[in-house]
């Protein structure tokens, strides 16, 4: 695999060079600082753009058009990233050398055809679409409380990274989603393209330089923030233990116990916070799932995530709504066990085990290799092998100090009253 960046005045091309696999991705990425007035309008664009456009007005027609390519398919996803906002526009298809080469322009004019000509008439995006899509986005959140899980996480972060881009992320609020029409959305769009994003092209495959030029002149009049964009979210300082607790008619009871990390150096942050949370919840014997799950049958599920852009680590669990105040009290003593040193000593050379397979993973994973290029553009970020070296080096002295830096914010209990 080779790697080559180029910077272009309007937009930076990253072009990853496999031949690992017989799909060419074609990924336009567009960037800009966190705005959570974006939320309701990023939603629904990315949902509006690609379901029809102007040449290809209905959704049977844009899904005939990717057939004509050999499957060819262009997805979108809005999402948040620390302090950012980010369209991701992705184009699959298959390489030109197994079909013909004619395919290659042809390929990425469909991606043209998503992203500058949208289905628009005088008023906006086409009304009948839209109010489609309006409707399965309200129906959507008004879903979340059918969703335990997912109702709990929405919930905690409201709370745990309140005053944070991370309280809100991109999930609007009905109201906020009821008040946008076609017009306003059409309006939005205009922005995508004239210099309010940063917008990034990757390339990956075994592709022919052609494309180069292709991009060069498909690509020709879209402009691009210049202005560096910081991912790292500011905290707040705040020292108080929240509480909360909400009844809702489940079966099932969801716990999320949220934990700060106290001024973390780059390497416990991008390192030893790694090694530190697979021992804790992620791999298959970790503490979490040892001590609270099989050792005293308490929930269904158990594990542990974390934030570096937010210094936080959340700990959830899936119980019954009669063993929260046990569960609460098990999962702080899990934390407080990986200052033991036999107990850290234990599980490192698993969790190391646990790291190494999944890094080696990163090599059939296209998604992965993409955005590991394009994270570059924003903040430190390493190759894969050297990555795997630094978390290799991480010690058992690292991770006891890493917890004595680890303290609790946040208890989220969602209560199942059925």
């Amino acid at each position: 695999m080779e790697y080559k960046k180029i910077l272009k005045d309007n937009y930076t091309l990253h072009l990853i060079n496999s031949n690992r696999f017989k799909i060419l991705n074609v990924v336009v990425f567009l960037t800009k600082k966190y705005d959570k007035n974006d939320i309701a309008s990023g939603v629904l664009l990315t949902k509006n753009m690609v379901y029809s456009t102007k040449k290809y007005n209905t959704k049977n027609k844009i899904a005939i058009k990717g057939e004509e390519l050999y499957g060819a398919k262009v997805s979108s996803f809005f999402s948040s990233t620390g302090n950012s906002l980010s369209f991701t526009f992705s184009l699959d298809f298959l390489n030109p050398k197994y079909t013909k080469k004619e395919y290659l322009e042809k390929s990425i004019d469909f991606l043209c055809e998503v992203l500058f000509n949208p289905n628009v008439d005088k008023n906006g995006f086409d009304e009948n679409y839209f109010n489609i899509i309006k409707n399965d986005v309200i129906t959507s959140l008004e879903s979340v409380k059918d969703n335990p899980a997912k109702y709990a996480s929405i919930e905690y972060g409201k709370i745990m990274y309140k005053g944070t881009p991370s309280e809100k992320a991109t999930i609007p609020t009905i109201d906020e989603v009821e008040k946008i029409n076609p017009s306003m959305l059409y309006d939005f769009y205009n922005k995508l393209f004239s210099g309010e994003y940063k917008i990034d092209i990757a390339v990956h495959g075994e592709y022919d330089d052609k494309i180069i030029d292709i991009i060069t002149d498909k690509f020709s009049k879209v402009k691009s923030l210049k202005d560096k964009i910081d991912l790292k979210i500011k905290q707040k300082n705040n020292n108080k233990l929240i509480m909360k607790e909400n009844i809702l008619p489940f079966k099932q009871s969801r716990l999320l116990i949220g934990y700060r990390i106290n001024k973390p150096t780059y390497h416990e942050l991008n390192h030893v916070l790694k090694v530190y949370n697979t021992m804790l919840g992620t791999m298959n014997d970790s503490l979490l799932f040892n001590i609270v799950r099989e050792k005293n049958s308490l929930c269904y599920s158990i594990g542990s995530y974390y934030s570096k852009y937010n210094n936080a680590l959340t700990i959830y669990a899936g119980i019954n709504k009669d063993n929260s105040d046990k569960s609460i009290s098990l999962i702080k003593k899990c934390v407080e066990m990986m200052s033991d040193r036999k107990v850290v000593e234990k599980l490192y050379n698993y969790a190391l085990k646990t790291i190494n397979t999944y890094l080696n993973n990163y090599y059939d994973d296209v998604t992965s290799q993409v955005n590991k290029y394009y994270i570059r553009e924003f903040e430190e970020s390493e190759d894969i092998e050297t990555l795997r070296e630094k978390l290799n080096s991480v010690t058992v002295d690292e991770i006891i100090l890493l917890n004595k830096k680890i303290n609790i914010k946040t208890i989220y209990l969602l209560k199942g009253d059925n």
